[in-house]
């Protein structure tokens, strides 16, 4: 068996990855999410049956400079083991980067070894680099395999220091995944995961977002061996992974599937703590990740366990169905049973509480008493004091007003003032969302004379923008917005729908987005939505346009 056999199998698996996403984050007032310390905590040892896998894969190697057990040991744990108490990845070497990134031969990559003072990084590059060479048939493994140089790096990669005291040891150490991290070469970082157990990728993507580092390699290799590992993740492990992702902005889709898949399996098991099922639910709405069946497990979890639930674990489901617009399976008990249960004083600040109630009005699920707590001017004054009043608070206040407005009945409550500033509050659009909206609003000019036909950006003053406003008649002619008979007039509000608009996993509206469709239609609008999937600023004019004719023949007819 060839030494590199090892370092090839790395390789091998990570040529495959999944594509990253960005994730929108919609409320941060949550818990039960690791801890620094928790994140940064790894395992000492690796188990008795991986050691002996090790010893079994290097059992037929020898070389004449070493006993027969003490060099296997040795090239596993130059492969296994890469601890560095100090790491040197920020230590500037552009002498020594550069002979290596411009060697051509094995004998120019080896006579970094000679001389002293070689670092375990630069170990670590000429090694991954010569079993890249290997792999691709540039080199063979003769020319260097038994090469005293060869040895040495060998050694460098497995020293670690004790106590003061320099010695070898064979075996992954919790230190080795403190070195995966620190690698500057990401590249050869992510050749190592491969090798290490399915808990140290979790504890080495917890670091990853613990140190706030965004490795796109790294994370892609830790994506796609968790994805394949056959063995199940517990629920401290899932929440983990998730936290890490939400932190990091890195969505792989088949990741989220596996993680999903095992929460609900463990859920069968016996949990006793809801905090790692509050940390769960609190990613999940983090990532818009919308998966019925995850959904539906933990919200049963949490009703056959309210009593033992903290508040904020069930505040963190409620948010959490607002934000991805879903109805469990157990909604009607669900919500009968916890709803009763929410109060102000649990939410420990207005800011909480508002979300709270924002999440109910989302669900259909609000009572006046809910409006009122919020709409109310000392309720407001206490954001204000907290210097929580921001933006986004102020959005939702005009969602939850406009929804007492126009979809409650017999609402008697205190309602925002007129000349409240907060109804001042203007939403933005992304850089992306304002290109597809431009895009529309300029293909419906071709169909709609602007100003007497077709209006654009309208400030609803309940929270957000129609991108364009337009009236049809039965037959879907165009007619002015200004008519005042409107016997024969269908009102139309063109809404975009770009990427953050819509949930991950299943590509369905938000929950916020309906709740403008909702409001949208009290008002006697029907909608027409332009989702990204179906529309892109990219296509032809010509194309654009049919589009936007057809949909719009659909809706009216």
């Amino acid at each position: 068996m060839k030494m590199f056999k090892i370092t090839y199998n790395l390789i091998r698996y990570t040529k495959s990855s999944s594509g990253i996403s960005q994730g929108l984050l919609w409320f941060n007032n949550f818990s039960s999410v690791p801890n620094t310390a928790t994140v940064r905590s790894v395992e000492t040892d690796v188990t008795n049956e991986t050691n002996m896998q090790s010893k079994k894969k290097l059992n037929n190697l020898e070389h004449p400079l070493a006993p027969p057990k003490s060099y296997n040991a040795l090239v596993s744990a130059a492969f296994a083991s890469l601890r560095s108490e100090n790491p040197l990845s920020d230590i500037k070497t552009p002498f020594t980067d550069g002979r290596i990134s411009k060697a051509t031969t094995a004998d120019e990559l080896l006579s970094i070894s000679e001389g002293s003072g070689v670092s375990r990084r630069h170990a670590l590059k000429v090694v991954s680099i010569l079993a890249e060479w290997s792999a691709s048939g540039k080199v063979n493994l003769s020319e260097f395999e038994s090469d005293p140089r060869f040895i040495r790096l060998c050694k460098i990669l497995t020293r670690t220091n004790q106590n003061g005291k320099t010695k070898t040891l064979p075996g992954l150490r919790s230190e080795d995944l403190s070195t995966i991290v620190n690698i500057a070469a990401d590249d050869e970082a992510a050749k190592l995961i491969a090798s290490i157990s399915l808990p140290q990728m979790v504890k080495v993507m917890s670091t990853l977002a613990s140190k706030k580092r965004r490795s796109t390699p790294l994370l892609r290799s830790l994506a796609f061996n968790i994805t394949r590992s056959m063995e199940q993740l517990d629920l401290k492990q899932s929440a983990d992974l998730m936290y890490s992702m939400a932190m990091l902005n890195f969505i792989d889709e088949n990741l989220l599937q596996k993680v999903c898949t095992d929460v609900c399996a463990a859920l069968l098991e016996s949990v006793k703590s809801s905090a790692v099922i509050g940390s769960i639910l609190t990613s999940l709405g983090h990532l818009r990740y919308k998966d019925k069946g995850i959904l539906d497990a933990l919200s049963k979890w949490i009703m056959e366990n309210s009593s033992e639930c903290r508040p904020q674990d069930i505040f963190s489901l409620f948010i959490t169905l607002a934000i991805l617009d879903h109805q469990p399976a157990n909604s009607k008990d669900l919500f009968q049973t916890l709803i009763p249960q929410l109060n102000i004083t649990e939410a420990n600040r207005p800011t909480i509480w508002l979300d709270i109630v924002w999440s109910l009005v989302v669900l259909n699920q609000a009572t006046p008493e809910h409006i009122s707590s919020v709409l109310d001017d000392s309720f407001v004054k206490k954001i204000e004091e907290d210097a929580a009043l921001t933006i986004a608070s102020k959005l939702k206040l005009l969602n939850i007003n406009s929804a007492c407005e126009l979809l409650m009945k017999n609402y008697n409550g205190p309602k925002l003032a007129a000349e409240s500033n907060i109804r001042d509050a203007i939403a933005t659009r992304s850089k992306s969302k304002e290109a597809m909206v431009s895009s529309v609003q300029d293909s419906l000019s071709n169909l709609f004379t602007p100003q007497t036909h077709l209006k654009t950006n309208i400030n609803t003053l309940m929270g957000f923008y129609i991108d364009a406003e337009l009236a049809v008649d039965k037959k879907c002619n165009p007619l002015p917005l200004n008519k005042q008979d409107t016997s024969d007039q269908i009102k139309v509000a063109v809404m975009t729908h770009n990427y953050h608009d819509t949930c991950r996993g299943r590509t369905e509206p938000t929950g916020i987005t309906s709740l403008f469709a909702r409001l949208l239609e009290a008002q006697g609008y029907r909608i027409l939505t332009v989702p990204y999937t179906e529309f892109s600023p990219r296509d032809k004019l010509a194309s654009r346009v049919k589009y936007l004719e057809t949909k719009l023949k659909a809706l009216v007819q």
